[in-house]
Formats: C-alpha cells, sequence, structure tokens
C-alpha cells in the first residue's frame, strides 16, 4: 500500500535564501558542504534527536558479507515532486536497491528492510527529504525525482574499523544524492574526500555534527571516505543518506 502527502515548507529565512546560493556551488563544483548551522530552520533541535532514535532499530546489512565491513541498514523509496514551494511525497513499492557503477556491487540486487512508513513520511523526514528534492531541483531543473531513502550505521569496533565506503573512491550511480551526519560516537576519521571530474582541488571534510551535509552532483565528482576508528571498544557514524534521480 502507497501514501502520499505534501508540505508547502515554513523555513528560516537564512535556509530559504541559502537553497539557490547552495544549489549554484554545487553546479560550479559538483559538491557542496553545508555545515548544521547553515541549515536553520529546517528541523528543530529536538525533531532531530527524535530522528535519531531511528538508527537503533537497523537490521544487520548482509549484502556486506565477506568485505569485512559491520554494518546495519534500512532503504525505502519516494516519488518527490517540487512545485513551486509545495513537496509532494508518495511512498513508492518496496524494491532492491543496485548500485551496477561500482564494482563491489555489480550485478547485484540489494534487498534492505524498508523504513517504517510512519517514519518515512513524518514531518521531519519530509523536511529533509524535500531539503534535498528542491535543492536537486535548482541545480537539475527536473522537478520529479525517483528518491532513495538510507538510514545506515557503520560500526567500528577494537578488532575491526568501520568502512563508511568499502568500495573506496566511486561515483554512487545517481543523478545528485545528499549525505546528513545523524551520528558520530566513540570514533576518530571518517574524512570524506571529494575529486572533481575536471582535475580541480581534492577537497577533504569531515562531518562532525549531526545535521552536517554534504550535497553533491554525481556525474561531477567521486568520493570517498575513510575508515573510522573506535576510540574505546566501539562506535558508530550513522548517515541518513538521499540519492535523488529524475522521474517522469
Amino acid at each position: 500500500m502507497t501514501a502520499s502527502t505534501s508540505d508547502t515548507p515554513t523555513t528560516g529565512r537564512q535556509l530559504h535564501d541559502g537553497v539557490p546560493a547552495f544549489a549554484e556551488q554545487v553546479r560550479r563544483t559538483g559538491f557542496v558542504v553545508i555545515p548544521k548551522e547553515e541549515l536553520a530552520g529546517l528541523i528543530s533541535d529536538a525533531d532531530l534527536e527524535e530522528l535519531r532514535d531511528a538508527w537503533e532499530d537497523l537490521p544487520v546489512d548482509t549484502e556486506v558479507d565477506g568485505v569485512g565491513v559491520y554494518r546495519e541498514r534500512r532503504y525505502s523509496r519516494l516519488r518527490v515532486v517540487v512545485d513551486g514551494d509545495t513537496v509532494t511525497y508518495e511512498v513508492l513499492p518496496h524494491a532492491a536497491f543496485r548500485q551496477d557503477s561500482i564494482p563491489l556491487w555489480e550485478g547485484k540486487d540489494r534487498l534492505f528492510e524498508p523504513v517504517d512508513q510512519d517514519l518515512l513520511l513524518s514531518p521531519t523526514m519530509r523536511a529533509l527529504v524535500g531539503f534535498n528534492a528542491r535543492m536537486a531541483t535548482a541545480a537539475g531543473g527536473n522537478n520529479s525525482w525517483r528518491t532513495g531513502v538510507h538510514l545506515v550505521r557503520v560500526v567500528a569496533r577494537a578488532d575491526a574499523d568501520g568502512l563508511p565506503t568499502p568500495e573506496g573512491r566511486h561515483r554512487d550511480g545517481h543523478s545528485y544524492v545528499g549525505m546528513h551526519l545523524m551520528r558520530r560516537e566513540g570514533v576518530t576519521g571518517g574524512l570524506s574526500t571529494v575529486h572533481p571530474n575536471d582535475g580541480g582541488d581534492i577537497v577533504q571534510t569531515t562531518l562532525v555534527q549531526p545535521l552536517d551535509t554534504m550535497f553533491i552532483d554525481d556525474n561531477m565528482i567521486t568520493h570517498e571516505v575513510s575508515p573510522i576508528v573506535p576510540e574505546g571498544a566501539s562506535g558508530v557514524r550513522d548517515m541518513l543518506i538521499i540519492d535523488m534521480n529524475p522521474m517522469a
């Protein structure tokens, strides 16, 4: 069963004015890094804390067996349509996830447990998905998006570092991808490196605060994230990853 809803966002002036500027940077460089403070008005700290609880109920990602990674994950899909200030969300039927652009996953139908529909259509999740949709529309012009919503936890343990990108430097195979840090506890590392296609300067940054964000044009860059290393017995890095592809 599918469900749909829509929003006319009411956001802080800083965020409303920032979307065109963020999107312009994506058009120029292929990516933008957005600290939490620059997303003022998108969601409240209390709503962010409530959303982060969802990462405590993720099944083990069995699709990474054999590559030395311990990861937990859920995945669902939405159709998201941007019409001026109004964004409409429709839950799409559950399906396998494919990334044929990455040799490690090429030809594999990776099936993950879905995101709970109440969470998927919650106001907080819609605010984050809607932000990514407006960014993609502003950067690329399309207004209807097939959107993947990934809740991902990478675990680092005393006997094994956590690998956010076991595939190494890669392209995700989407039009745009938004990456939001939800939690970083008990670890060091996790350095994100962006490699522009045009041979421009390599950029490195570390997402540290919950809601620190990177948004990329997947056709303009490749990227990777260094291992996370536990400071004690174990630690985690939780990400909300939102992929965007045009949908007729």
